[in-house]
């Protein structure tokens, strides 16, 4: 499984009837928006991709489709996952190219791939997840209430295994960029803003009170991570700066 991001931009016949000199505001205009678009092409050989629901908007190929689901076989597996849900999505087999839902200026994603081992499993906010390889199994967790309240990104986390003797590809899509950072343990990540977008199986995660805000110091709620493993982070989540 390959993807390219794609950046579609206006033909010459749109500037020309929006009487626009395309040499001098390719992409910048002082009264009319331009419409770029970012689309992200994913290609398949003898492959598949599980996406994201809705996701889809074409594909061409030699490609059959379906609903993922876990295989009765893996039931042990998955229960060693301590997933809550089903996790429900569609997926395409074969060879072709697959096409996710174009994104105009102002909605752009930065994607992240992340090669998941087979000793891994990653959890992610709901609201980041865009597609994987099908050489995995999913699964579901609700977040608690104060968690949802705290997260930017969903309301439930999205745990991912890769098949056993496998490896498997997932790709993020964040509004900000992000990094994967590694602690061990008896190291701690303490953040107040939803800084870890997602976190491999040795870490523990809490979103509780770091003192007493407002009565002698502390800051109210804040997310913290403990424990020995990765996590994807974006450190310039909700800053603006794209």
């Amino acid at each position: 499984m390959q993807y390219e991001v794609k950046i579609l931009e206006p033909t010459d016949l749109w500037y020309l009837q929006n009487n626009i000199n395309k040499e001098t505001n390719k992409f910048y205009h002082p009264t009319k928006n331009i419409p770029f678009v970012q689309q992200v092409e994913i290609r398949l050989e003898n492959s598949g991709v599980v996406i994201q629901k809705g996701a889809l908007h074409r594909c061409v190929g030699k490609l059959t489709h379906g609903v993922y689901k876990t295989d009765n076989r893996l039931r042990d597996v998955w229960v060693s996952l301590m997933t809550e849900v089903d996790y429900n999505a569609p997926v395409y087999k074969g060879s072709g190219n697959v096409y996710l839902e174009p994104r105009g200026k102002g909605q752009f994603l930065h994607y992240t791939a992340i090669d998941i081992s087979e000793q891994e499993q990653w959890e992610f906010d709901d609201g980041i997840f865009q597609f994987c390889s099908d050489n995995v199994i999913l699964g579901t967790k609700k977040l608690k209430f104060r968690q949802m309240a705290g997260s930017s990104d969903g309301r439930w986390r999205i745990a991912i295994k890769a098949l056993n003797g496998q490896h498997a590809r997932v790709v993020t899509g964040t509004s900000a960029t992000t990094k994967i950072i590694e602690i061990h343990r008896g190291e701690t990540v303490i953040a107040d803003y939803d800084f870890v977008k997602g976190f491999t199986s040795g870490i523990q995660e809490d979103y509780r009170k770091l003192g007493h805000f407002g009565k002698g110091g502390g800051e109210g709620y804040v997310w913290v991570y403990e424990g020995e493993g990765r996590l994807l982070v974006s450190e310039n989540d909700g800053m603006g700066l794209g």
